[in-house]
């Protein structure tokens, strides 16, 4: 079973990773993410949007959801659209 310390202890392991191999990584991920891929996915944790695509963190903008579904009245999905589109101005929305 894994515990919150785990993750915690997992999280440091990666992140020195991340820096042993790629320095300045997380000091381009301060900067203002530029994505220009939005994806809309299931909540199903086995899918990882940026790993099933290929992408680094920053390159793709997510929403999730319960079976990726989008209607005109989920107020959620329409406001992370809207964001994406007009704010982060990315060029392909994935569902």
């Amino acid at each position: 079973m894994v515990f919150i310390q785990d993750l915690f202890t997992h999280n440091r392991a990666w992140a020195a990773e991340m820096e042993r191999t790629r320095p300045g990584f997380f000091t381009s991920l301060v900067k203002q993410q530029k994505p220009r891929f939005m994806w809309i996915g299931c909540s199903d944790s086995r899918v990882p949007a940026n790993q099933i695509t290929g992408l680094e963190p920053g390159e793709v903008f997510v929403h999730r959801n319960v079976a990726n579904v989008v209607v005109h009245s989920d107020l959620n999905a329409l406001s992370a659209i809207q964001f994406a589109v007009e704010m982060l101005k990315v060029e392909h929305i994935m569902v």
